[in-house]
């Protein structure tokens, strides 16, 4: 997908909830890629009902993650629920949304 005119690998998120008990296969499926070579990638929330203070760990570590390899992360279709959290906890001012 290309966003900003930059080609970026879209990773969906398949759960509805992003938490300890599927941690560890987000961080998987952004390592594989971050180890394939693809440094610019756009996590697909459109699925994401709810997230908990695990779930925005989870993303923060993607988030460093990415930057040490000098790349680039967007946050993709965040409904409204999901939105309130990130700017209740201030996290919006580090990620990067997209509509």
């Amino acid at each position: 997908m290309t966003i900003e005119g930059s080609e970026y690998k879209v990773i969906p998120v398949n759960d509805e909830d992003l938490g300890l008990s599927n941690m560890n296969e987000m961080k998987k499926k952004t390592e594989d890629e971050l180890n394939s070579g693809n440094i610019r990638l756009a996590l697909d929330l459109a699925g994401l009902t709810t997230i908990n203070s695990s779930g925005l760990g989870v993303l923060i570590g993607i988030l460093n993650r990415v930057k040490l390899k000098n790349g680039s992360l967007k946050m993709l279709n965040a409904d409204e629920r999901i939105m309130k959290i990130f700017r209740i906890t201030k996290l919006d001012l580090i990620f990067d949304f997209k509509v």
